[in-house]
């Protein structure tokens, strides 16, 4: 029976039971699949145990019973294959703000009143406008610091006096609407508690996996606003393929025709079939 995980930082702490089980029903999985699980945790795994690989051994009791939520379960792993430079990952919540209602462009120039700016992400929804910064990371433990946004935040007061206008050309929206702006930040990971401190005192919005209350996980969930990597049956090179042409979620995939999604990921024409029955079941 486990007693104690041990976190990919070292650092030991006890077992508890009740995080598993709230994993678990986050997937909608009866409760007779949750006390199967959890039964086969406290028959067959040691006492001391890495949180990895307790996560494994969940994650292959779901994909050799509940295939379906064991893509579910995989979606923190998956948000770390968005790498490694992250740009996936830009264009994820970029898909993920759409889904949201918000108006998005990623990926562009803004000019500053001392210097010029590539911008992951402008976000436009009910007059309120988002510059973003997408902060990804590839280890669970790198935290995002107060030099992260006070970066940021020193960078929207540069472009704040070209902003409105730079804006509603690349919105191509009037100028005439009055709108507000604020920085945003945007990470897979956490923040420090002095980094969401400063936030708050300058009304800097920031998103990361477990905060706010509204978080990245959760607005994930809420939509179903999986991506790709959820799947571990498609190699690197498909979900590259399907990247560059802009299908990052699996949404993105059912919304293609199967003919369009043949010649440009290198499926065939059951794996196809098969990936659309997979999100469709999801869904």
């Amino acid at each position: 029976m486990v007693e104690v995980v041990i976190k990919s930082n070292g650092r030991k702490e006890k077992y508890q039971k009740e995080k598993i089980i709230k994993s678990l029903q986050k997937l909608n999985l009866s409760q007779d699949k949750i006390s199967e699980i959890i039964f086969k945790i406290d028959k067959e795994l040691p006492q001391v145990i890495s949180t990895k690989k307790l996560f494994q051994f969940i994650f292959s009791q779901l994909k050799e019973k509940e295939t379906i939520y064991s893509y579910k379960y995989n979606l923190k792993q998956a948000i770390f294959k968005l790498g490694p430079a992250g740009y996936p990952f830009e264009k994820f919540i970029a898909h993920l703000l759409k889904l949201y209602d918000y108006q998005v462009r990623h990926n562009i120039f803004l000019q500053g009143a001392c210097l010029g700016y590539e911008i992951d992400l402008l976000a436009e929804k009910d007059n309120i406008i988002y510059i973003g910064e997408c902060k990804f990371h590839q280890h669970p433990r790198k935290k995002n610091d107060i030099k992260v946004v006070l970066y940021s935040y020193a960078r929207f007061l540069d472009i704040m006096h070209n902003l409105r206008r730079a804006t509603s050309q690349i919105l191509n929206q009037s100028m005439d609407v009055a709108r507000q702006y604020y920085p945003m930040v945007i990470t897979n990971t956490r923040f420090t508690s002095e980094a969401i401190k400063y936030s708050e005192c300058y009304n800097l919005k920031l998103l990361a996996w477990d905060y706010p209350q509204e978080s990245l996980s959760y607005l994930i969930d809420n939509k179903k606003a999986y991506p790709l990597t959820i799947f571990d049956f498609l190699p690197l090179k498909i979900l590259q393929n399907f990247f560059n042409y802009d299908i990052v979620l699996i949404q993105d995939v059912i919304e293609k025709e199967k003919s369009y999604l043949k010649k440009i990921s290198g499926l065939n024409e059951n794996e196809i079939n098969n990936l659309f029955d997979i999100i469709n079941n999801i869904l």
